[in-house]
């Protein structure tokens, strides 16, 4: 099973089902957990295709987060999926999701071959994705094409040969519109474009939950540490090892690159982290600014600030 291809589940099918044995708290009968989630007079009569419950059980198993006992015929919750608090928390779940999909044992050999088995096509696909700085046109299905096909564009050139192609068909786009945002490493654009899916690099959502997760309010971080670790939580940003694996050059080890300079900025813009620079400090980040673009901005330290609503 992959998560771009046809047969694959969609992430809210994935949550439909995961939020059903949470709020039940114990395993069910597979059939029964069909009927509550997909009943019969909301199928379709089409054959060619898996049913969308089918491809849920399938895509969640994969990530080994339920449990299908063959001979019972019984589905439950498994692994980091069982620390679930409540059936409507959907923020929980998305870091849950997340790092199943980036979870290092379900991507080996990233770079050494195009094997999709697991989650690698959209491990590769979203360490593609994030090479580019949001604050550049959004990227649809055509522009990835133009971007991934050209022999000679800096992004055929940054992956390595073995991984091509990223996305075989139009419908991985399609999915890969479903899975990146909803793992909070992409979004839509702020103002409408044309196209066909078109996203924007932005991963704000998931650093700032891997940010308040790692750290708590009040706290500061040297700017390298927190560098370094979200690399490590957040593998497919430039610098961190999926992204490494499939070719692409790191931008350094003090620089964050445009994607987590974009996010950095947010953060600090919508008050949940603050970027500080001491003049005297021997170690500092540079971050991407869009409003000092012939200058990266200087940052030593991180101090962790309560979320506000919104």
């Amino acid at each position: 099973m992959t998560l771009l291809n046809v047969d694959a589940a969609i992430p809210s099918q994935t949550w439909a089902v995961v939020r059903l044995l949470a709020y039940l708290g114990k395993s069910i009968a597979l059939d029964e957990a069909r009927a509550l989630v997909s009943p019969s007079s909301l199928r379709t009569e089409d054959t060619t295709t898996k049913p969308p419950f089918d491809c849920a059980i399938s895509s969640l198993q994969t990530l080994g987060l339920v449990h299908v006992d063959d001979e019972q015929q019984e589905l439950s919750l498994a692994g980091p999926a069982k620390a679930l608090p409540s059936s409507d928390d959907l923020e929980t779940y998305t870091r849950i999701l997340r790092r199943a999909v980036l979870e290092t044992d379900y991507n080996k050999d990233l770079g050494t071959n195009n094997d999709a088995t697991g989650p690698r096509d959209l491990t590769r696909a979203l360490a593609w994705f994030l090479m580019h700085d949001p604050m550049e046109q959004p990227i649809d299905s055509v522009a990835a094409e133009k971007l991934l096909d050209y022999k000679d564009s800096k992004d055929r050139k940054a992956l390595r040969p073995e991984v091509l192609p990223i996305f075989a068909n139009p419908t991985r786009w399609l999915r890969f519109g479903y899975w990146a945002p909803a793992l909070g490493l992409a979004a839509a654009p702020v103002i409408r474009t044309e196209g066909r899916g078109p996203l924007v690099p932005d991963c704000t959502l998931a650093v700032k939950q891997t940010v308040l997760e790692l750290w708590q309010p009040g706290q500061r971080i040297k700017s390298l540490e927190a560098l370094q670790v979200l690399r490590e939580h957040l593998p497919v940003l430039p610098g961190g090892a999926h992204s490494l694996a499939v070719g692409i050059p790191s931008p350094g080890d003090s620089v964050a690159g445009a994607a987590l300079s974009f996010a950095l900025l947010r953060g600090h813009d919508e008050k949940w982290l603050r970027l500080e620079h001491d003049d005297d400090a021997r170690k500092i980040l540079l971050l991407n600014d869009p409003e000092r673009p012939a200058s990266p901005r200087p940052v030593s330290d991180i101090t962790i600030l309560e979320p506000t609503d919104g």
